[in-house]
């Protein structure tokens, strides 16, 4: 894994959660749905069945959502630590405001009073120093990437 790979991570983690939480909210209006709508005809109507279903999807699906945000906080940590490590405050500074705050390239160029090449040329030599936490590169099911 490279050291922007190691990086990015936040974001794409992000990316998922901000998903998951889209099709959480889907999941509480369907549960909500069934649970207002009229009784269906026939001997056993099948309304509470379909309920607890909505239910158990909506249970699965927020447990899935707390995992990843479980996992972004650790890869967060880990990424604010390797940033930390950089020592140019330059450097550190392009990272974070990269990596932590999600910033644009022209965003970054314009806080920090320089062009834009400037602003590729210190995030590339900070990659350099940036070095990733040992524990950071073991993921998901212990699987080494």
């Amino acid at each position: 894994m490279t050291a922007k790979e190691f990086l990015m991570q936040g974001w794409q983690i992000e990316s998922r959660i901000d998903k998951r939480a889209e099709e959480l909210e889907r999941l509480r209006e369907r549960a909500e749905a069934v649970r207002t709508s009229t009784p269906k005809q026939g001997p056993r109507g099948g309304r509470r069945k379909d309920w607890t279903d909505a239910v158990a999807a909506l249970a699965d699906a927020e447990a899935r959502v707390n995992r990843e945000i479980v996992e972004l906080c650790r890869i967060k940590a880990d990424i604010a630590e390797a940033i930390g490590g950089v020592q140019i405050i330059r450097q550190r500074c392009v990272l974070e405001m990269r990596y932590r705050n999600y910033m644009t390239w022209e965003r970054i160029a314009d806080v920090m009073e320089c062009d834009l090449r400037t602003v590729y040329r210190i995030h590339g030599r900070a990659l350099t120093h940036v070095r990733i936490p040992r524990a950071a590169i073991v993921c998901h099911g212990g699987e080494v990437v």
